[in-house]
C-alpha cells in the first residue's frame, strides 16, 4: 500500500511502511497536507523535512524490516514534493493526498 500526493499536475506515492517517521513529526500529516495551498504546503513539508533531518540515526532505525522504503528515499521525495511546493506561482493550487 501507498499513499499519493497531488499538485499543480505533478503526483508522487510512496510506501505507507514509512508513515511512521513522518507521524512522530505529524500525526495527521497527509490529512493536514491535503487541500492546502502551495505555500501552506510548502510550509508542513518544511516543517517534516527539518523534523526528519534533525536525527537521521533515529528515523534510519525505523526503516522497515522488509526493505520498501526507506528514510532516505523519503526525505528524497518530501523534498521534491517541497520544491514543487515552493514554485508554486500562486496560492489557488491545492495539494491533493490520499492512501
Amino acid at each position: 500500500m501507498s499513499w499519493d500526493a497531488d499538485f499543480d499536475g505533478r503526483s508522487w506515492n510512496y510506501t505507507h511502511n514509512t508513515n511512521r517517521m513522518i507521524r512522530d513529526i505529524d500525526p495527521d500529516w497527509w490529512d493536514s497536507l491535503d487541500g492546502l495551498s502551495g505555500a501552506e504546503g510548502s510550509a508542513l513539508l518544511g516543517k517534516i523535512i527539518t523534523g526528519l533531518e534533525s536525527d537521521p540515526e533515529r528515523f534510519r532505525a525505523m526503516n522497515p524490516e522488509n526493505g520498501w522504503g526507506d528514510y532516505d528515499s523519503l526525505l528524497g521525495v518530501l523534498r521534491e514534493m517541497k520544491r514543487a511546493s515552493d514554485g508554486a506561482c500562486c496560492d489557488v493550487r491545492k495539494w491533493g493526498v490520499s492512501g
